[in-house]
């Protein structure tokens, strides 16, 4: 995968994890994830000599062909698309027909291709199915969603072209490791709630009620974090795990727990404008509403504060932050949501500190547990002090100082150890007590919520 998919705050989640266990009632366990790192899938074998000699005016003649295609998309212009493609009754062109009526029923505002790249040469077969003078090559576009991004999100494709008659024309797209883009999914629908775009694989009745669970999640999420976000939610609901896995650049083992993820890049500025919630179906599906109502709330929290804030957190507080917001509203009690947790207290296994990125791994260890005491110290924050002084203290963590560089958000722009520090600094400055007074606290309040 791209470098879209690997910028990520290693700290804060960038692939943000939905509830580990949702509350009392459901049937079964909502999923957690790790934070991941994607791979691109690897070019086509070649053989070097093979490739013809890259020329600018085939490099030119190709970019000017994706332009006409990517003003083809703008204008909805299906005609000058269908002139790009080499055969269109061919699978590929089938296949670039029907992106083309995803993209169209898409609110987009931005969509553009880049320069192109020779990929790797293609193999003898390949050359001689295809024509001596085809070749693949790699280009970056860029799109965004009129109405929902504030910034343009990147995506990587890999055509191969031919030449006929003396035109340039795409042939395939499977000839290196082109991304899977929301606009891939079969049977592709768009669904608009208030505050909501739902985009997936299936009729609009599917999607609606996502749409109703996004459009409430923006108005949990505005009723903690505030208004200074764009309040906007995109969710893209694919047709099961493994298509989920492959938007968001994952083995499918990795997402089979997760019930959803936000996904997005950073720009160097640190902050996040064009995520995506992406729903694992299948274990979306085993939730009750009020399950589901959990992780969509918490994905939403995710949206809201890589929106806003601009250097990573401990994962305690990004993680307890958000599980925090996603069951502020429901009717559900401690010991509805935390009962492995507390059974772990009760017999002397519990946590003895505030947990750290490894007790999220579900690679790892069993997570359930570490999700909910990250919950219930952000819980216990808010208790104490109250929610403005909560997100005073997210922000006063998450925020770079004014002069510390361009590149505050990115995975290498803050340690752990610096994340740690700024949350201990923001603990003396914003509540007034110190980490390891708190921690106590929070441990003491983990005993006493046990013993009920």
């Amino acid at each position: 995968m791209s470098r879209l998919r690997v910028r990520r705050r290693a700290l804060a989640a960038a692939v943000a994890v939905a509830v580990a266990v949702v509350v009392a009632g459901c049937d079964s366990s909502a999923p957690g994830a790790t934070q991941t790192t994607g791979t691109r899938a690897g070019a086509s074998s070649s053989t070097q000599q093979n490739a013809p000699s890259p020329t600018l005016d085939r490099e030119q003649a190709l970019a000017d062909l994706l332009a006409r295609r990517a003003d083809a998309v703008r204008t909805r212009d299906r005609a000058a698309y269908l002139a790009t493609l080499d055969d269109p009754k061919s699978g590929f062109g089938l296949r670039q027909l029907a992106q083309f009526d995803a993209l169209s029923t898409l609110p987009l505002v931005e969509f553009a291709y880049g320069t192109p790249e020779p990929a790797p040469a293609l193999g003898a077969d390949r050359v001689a199915q295809l024509g001596p003078d085809a070749w693949a090559a790699r280009v970056n576009g860029r799109y965004r969603l009129k109405g929902y991004d504030s910034r343009s999100r990147d995506f990587e494709s890999y055509f191969t072209a031919v030449r006929r008659d003396g035109q340039w024309r795409l042939a395939d797209d499977t000839d290196g490791g082109t991304q899977t883009q929301l606009w891939d999914l079969p049977s592709f629908t768009v669904v608009t709630g208030k505050s909501t775009l739902v985009v997936g694989t299936g009729p609009a009745s599917r999607l609606r009620p996502y749409a109703a669970l996004g459009d409430l999640a923006v108005k949990r999420v505005t009723a903690v974090w505030g208004t200074a976000w764009a309040r906007r939610l995109v969710i893209v609901v694919p047709r099961d795990a493994a298509t989920m896995a492959e938007l968001v650049g994952q083995d499918p083992k990795s997402v089979a727990q997760v019930a959803a993820v936000t996904d997005g890049p950073f720009d160097p500025d640190g902050y996040a404008g064009a995520d995506r919630v992406v729903v694992n179906p299948g274990a979306f599906g085993t939730l009750e509403r009020r399950g589901q109502q959990v992780v969509l709330t918490h994905e939403g929290t995710h949206v809201a504060i890589r929106a806003t804030t601009n250097r990573p957190v401990p994962l305690w507080l990004s993680e307890g932050m958000a599980d925090y917001v996603g069951y502020r509203d429901i009717d559900a009690t401690p010991q509805q949501v935390a009962a492995a947790l507390f059974a772990k207290v009760r017999a002397g296994t519990g946590p003895k500190a505030l947990p750290v990125a490894a007790d999220f791994d579900p690679g790892r260890t069993t997570i359930g547990p570490n999700y909910n005491a990250a919950w219930l110290a952000v819980r216990r924050i808010a208790e104490r002090w109250g929610d403005p002084a909560l997100v005073r203290f997210y922000r006063a963590v998450a925020t770079a100082p004014a002069g510390s560089g361009g590149s505050a958000g990115s995975a290498a722009g803050t340690t752990p150890e610096e994340a740690d520090a700024a949350a201990a600094a923001a603990f003396r400055s914003v509540l007034r007590t110190s980490l390891p007074a708190f921690t106590k606290d929070w441990l003491a309040y983990l005993r006493t919520l046990a013993a009920r």
